[in-house]
């Protein structure tokens, strides 16, 4: 157990003594309290038994695939007690004391906000997990990428139902988060991961991920026009109306990343530390399909909603495809001479 491990065990202990206090006085933010201590506890288990002197970034991907579904299976149990506890609770005031129901609150103290911050944190998380070898000692690739996905759409899921119950801006915008890169995780399950090398395998895995995130923005854009119905003389009054609000942002934040994909992918060849030169056939006509791809739906939405910093992002995929087709057809050249 390192140093690390012992800190946050200990963060746990006092979170669970606060929250069985406030247990006992019947307060309702013992909740609170209850998650953090579940957290800093699992937490501290997983990164107490990992050697962070040592470890190499490769050697953390079994920890911090660990620790991102422990933390989510968390955010999901407390969420899911929540909505239990309260509707129960809810509907036996109901029957004995009917007058009262107006004046009881379904809202756990403090649980909103922490589950915005943990669910930021699973996000950042993830990014950091696809930006290295995703292969453990316990794993294949395909596994840690099916487990990354799977566990980034169940979070996703859970922190948007709670945002049925309450409406957070902050809920939204990050569940929407997870779930795309969720999706976009899942696919990286079909790309032949062996014996492929290393240094082809990343620019196979920024385009997947470019065509991904695509994919979401295509849904969030087909979900923005169905859920026009929810509006009421272009006021929201049901959670999907608020939900239709954030689309458009959620929409070009993944166009950012996408962005950053495909100038990872772009110049991947000239990085100093690689060795490969990923320029054969197949890869320079995925390497376009993403690209167009991209492309063209960030023009048919510049167009449609008249929004000019969408049309911006359009020309500087173009400016990547451009620098994709100079770098590998150069690279090509240099390997037939």
């Amino acid at each position: 157990m390192t140093l690390v491990g012992y800190s946050l065990l200990g963060a746990a202990f006092l979170a669970l003594i606060f929250g069985v206090v406030a247990w006992w006085r019947s307060s309702s933010a013992a909740a609170c309290a209850l998650l953090w201590a579940a957290v800093f506890g699992a937490s501290g288990w997983i990164w107490g038994a990992a050697d962070l002197t040592a470890a190499a970034p490769g050697d953390l991907v079994g920890p911090l695939t660990i620790w991102i579904v422990a933390i989510g299976l968390i955010l999901t149990a407390f969420i899911a007690a929540e909505g239990f506890i309260e509707h129960q609770r809810a509907w036996r005031e109901l029957r004995q004391t009917p007058h009262k129901i107006g004046d009881h609150s379904m809202e756990w103290v403090g649980l909103d906000d922490s589950c915005t911050s943990l669910g930021l944190m699973l996000l950042i998380a993830v990014f950091a997990q696809l930006s290295m070898v995703l292969k453990c000692h316990w794993a294949s690739e395909r596994l840690v990428a099916l487990i990354l996905g799977v566990s980034s759409i169940v979070t996703g899921i859970s922190l948007l139902r709670l945002v049925t119950r309450r409406w957070r801006i902050g809920l939204a915008d990050i569940g929407l988060g997870l779930l795309s890169v969720g999706v976009a995780t899942l696919l990286l399950t079909v790309l032949p991961f062996e014996p492929i090398a290393l240094e082809a395998r990343f620019p196979a895995r920024f385009n997947t991920i470019i065509i991904g995130l695509t994919v979401m923005m295509w849904v969030w854009i087909w979900l923005y026009g169905v859920w026009h119905q929810q509006l009421d003389d272009g006021v929201a009054w049901t959670t999907a109306g608020h939900m239709r609000s954030r689309l458009p942002r959620i929409i070009v934040a993944l166009a950012v990343i996408s962005l950053v994909a495909a100038g990872m992918m772009s110049g991947w060849p000239r990085l100093r530390l690689i060795g490969g030169h990923d320029a054969t056939f197949l890869r320079i006509g995925f390497g376009v399909i993403g690209h167009l791809f991209l492309i063209l739906t960030l023009i048919m939405l510049a167009r449609r909603w008249k929004h000019a910093p969408l049309g911006v992002l359009a020309g500087v995929a173009s400016l990547s495809l451009c620098a994709f087709l100079v770098i590998r057809l150069s690279v090509f050249s240099e390997i037939e001479t």
